[in-house]
């Protein structure tokens, strides 16, 4: 666990750092050096895709390091089974007395506790997201020159 985090925080401070070195180092070289007579675009866009290249280097040369666990399952599927089942069993249910606090929890009978906890997270977030239709169908209404 503290390598996990070691790990993480280093790989953190890697990416701000080489955002704020990108930040101060492509306004000048592309201001300050000169190609072909005026300014040094490919320069100053050539390095960072030079650097990106050189990262996806040694992405691939330390994959043989990753510990690769084989995939299990379909988690998407899950969920829809989920909440299939709890609407299914929502919709069916005879007993009026039976009361849930979130219509997920009709899926107890069958899928554990965490799954149910974690879709309704999901969920959550994702009424985050109504708006978005909205916003993008006024935002390409705008007149763009």
């Amino acid at each position: 666990k503290k390598e996990r985090q070691k790990f993480f925080s280093i790989f953190y401070m890697s990416i701000n750092a080489g955002s704020v070195l990108s930040t101060l180092i492509t306004p000048i070289l592309r201001g300050d050096v000169q190609c072909f007579g005026s300014d040094c675009y490919a320069l100053a866009f050539g390095v960072p895709a030079a650097l990106m290249v050189v990262a996806l280097g040694v992405f691939i040369f330390g994959s043989g390091m990753y510990k690769k666990n084989p995939p299990q399952g379909n988690v998407l599927g899950e969920v829809c089974k989920c909440i299939g089942f709890a609407i299914k069993n929502r919709w069916n249910s005879s007993k009026p007395d039976l009361k849930r606090k979130h219509w997920l929890d009709w899926a107890e009978d069958k899928y554990p506790e965490r799954l149910i906890q974690e879709i309704k997270m999901v969920l959550r977030v994702l009424v985050l997201y109504i708006p978005l239709p909205m916003f993008w169908a006024l935002f390409d209404q705008q007149v763009h020159v």
